[in-house]
């Protein structure tokens, strides 16, 4: 493993690590938008969005472009991707249902568990 900086996976995922952030970029997997569309989308105060927006800018995970007095923001998809299809991978081998995520041990008797239980498919 590489040599890291704590402070920057503080940075990083302390940014992420906020419920408004995540929605907006789950509003953003559909193209850009601006403010407007953003805050109309979750409901939720322009300021409030924009104060979330300039952190995710901050760490890169948002990019902005100007169109006239509009500005669009859009996702980062060379940061977005990896971390998306990274979260992909932890959730089926560590997150069953969603619920929790599972240590190794625990996961592996869960899995077991899971495995013993009988299946019944009818077929026509």
């Amino acid at each position: 493993m590489k040599d890291f900086s704590n402070e920057a996976y503080y940075l990083f995922f302390s940014t992420l690590a906020n419920r408004t952030r995540l929605a907006i970029i789950d509003v953003l997997k559909d193209g850009p938008k601006n403010t407007l569309e953003i805050a109309g989308s979750l409901r939720q105060e322009q300021s409030m969005i924009s104060a979330n927006i300039n952190q995710l800018e901050k760490c890169a995970l948002l990019k902005s472009e100007s169109s006239g007095n509009i500005r669009l923001y859009s996702l980062n998809k060379e940061i977005v991707e990896p971390l998306s299809e990274i979260l992909e991978f932890h959730v089926a081998k560590h997150c069953p249902g969603l619920r929790e995520c599972i240590p190794q041990q625990k996961l592996r008797e869960y899995m077991l568990k899971e495995a013993a239980k009988e299946t019944f498919i009818e077929h026509e």
